[in-house]
């Protein structure tokens, strides 16, 4: 069962429900990220705690069609992954 968590160092802040911030403080350079209105519904149930695929994928359904939920978490993970915001829990 794939789990996602939000990556340890990343302080994170929500203004609003629709809009994210974070930083990575492992890194003195870092730029803010701003994490926007989808996907922020994702961050917030990654903010309680590892969720499993389809956890997201539960959450995605109300957002995108149903058939769509599975790509949309996928772009989700690749695209705050890639800047090691979002990590997979391999324990």
């Amino acid at each position: 069962m794939t789990r996602w968590r939000v990556a340890p160092g990343i302080a994170w802040v929500a203004a609003e429900p629709e809009r994210v911030a974070l930083i990575d403080t492992r890194d003195p350079m870092a730029q803010p990220m701003h994490v926007q209105a989808p996907f922020a519904a994702l961050w917030a149930a990654l903010a309680d705690g590892p969720v499993t695929q389809a956890g997201l994928e539960v959450i995605a359904a109300d957002i995108v069609d149903e058939g769509e939920a599975a790509d949309f978490v996928a772009s989700f993970v690749e695209s705050l992954g890639v800047v090691g915001a979002v990590e997979q829990v391999t324990a």
